[in-house]
């Protein structure tokens, strides 16, 4: 037990770590609004938790693959999940999509154009 609860502290500092590091790079890759989502937030760390971000940028890529961007820019060590809107997206289905809704109250915006 002590083992799991000694890596889950590790896993946390990693994430907090690679956290920093994506908060400065959000400034260069013109986002509009990052809000952190999941297990940073709710501090339930485990050994497989990983970086959740709902990003809102203006792209004409598909839903399907917006993430992409990201996932070349957001050189991470850990497992980075973003979900992607655009800013017309966001002001429409933030209350109309209960995930979104409640990523909206419970999340920690942690970039504001």
């Amino acid at each position: 037990m002590s083992v799991r609860v000694g890596f889950t502290k590790f896993r946390q500092q990693m994430l907090e770590q690679e956290l920093k590091g994506i908060e400065d790079m959000l400034p260069n890759l013109g986002v509009e609004q990052v809000i952190l989502t999941g297990n940073m937030v709710s501090g339930d760390y485990s050994p497989d938790s990983r970086i959740d971000l709902i990003v809102v940028h203006k792209t004409d890529l598909c839903f399907g693959r917006r993430a992409d961007f990201f996932s070349w820019h957001l050189d991470s060590i850990v497992a980075v999940d973003t979900q992607v809107y655009t800013p017309e997206e966001f002001e429409t289905c933030r209350e109309s999509l209960p995930a979104l809704k409640m990523a909206c109250e419970t999340g920690r915006v942690i970039f504001n154009a």
